[in-house]
């Protein structure tokens, strides 16, 4: 078992590393611009990609998970209806007990193993990337300061961005360019589709 896991991970490492090699090949042209522009680009790719991923990433478990979680509960809704509100209320208990429950712990692990997978895997992976790769000894090396942004508020007091704190600003205003986008698309594109 321990051979099998070791070849996992080793695919898993070499994945990641030629990931790795790829985005700094990628990224090199752009890094012209500085690394704040390099950061914004790559938080605002992994927002979309997540945004599309989510969209189309649906396992065949989830659906069937649903499905089960929707038919026990139309099966307690139809329980309350009972004429006798007691007795209909003891039926709705055992159907909670019974069935309804555990589709809906099934249903709400899946979906929580979904978010994980489409949103936070992508988001963890692209901060362990950046914060390897501009590190403030990279960035002085390969662009002559330590942090991202420098600037001073007043005589005393100067505040350093470093490229964690922007990658998380980044990502926040990724994810509302995304949204104002999206709301754009629908007012503007979509009347004229289903027309």
């Amino acid at each position: 078992m321990n051979d099998v896991m070791d070849r996992i991970w080793g695919f898993i490492e070499a994945f990641l590393n030629n990931a790795v090699v790829f985005l700094d090949t990628t990224l090199t042209p752009l890094e012209i611009l500085g690394p704040g522009v390099v950061i914004f680009v790559l938080a605002f790719l992994v927002v979309i990609f997540t945004r599309i991923i989510a969209q189309f990433y649906v396992t065949q478990r989830s659906v069937t998970l649903e499905k089960e979680f929707r038919h026990w509960q139309g099966i307690r809704e139809e329980a309350m209806k009972h004429p006798d509100r007691e007795k209909g209320k003891a039926l709705a208990k055992n159907v909670d007990q019974a069935e309804l429950n555990k589709a809906y712990y099934d249903y709400f692990f899946e979906g929580m193993l979904k978010h994980f997978i489409v949103n936070v895997l992508p988001i963890l992976l692209m901060v362990s990337y950046v914060t390897t790769v501009y590190t403030p000894q990279t960035l002085l090396q390969r662009f002559g300061e330590r942090w991202i942004f420098s600037f001073s508020l007043g005589s005393s007091s100067q505040v350093n961005v470093s490229s964690m704190l922007w990658l998380v600003i980044c990502f926040v205003l990724s994810f509302i360019l995304v949204a104002v986008l999206k709301m754009v698309f629908k007012k503007r594109y979509a009347p004229k589709i289903f027309v």
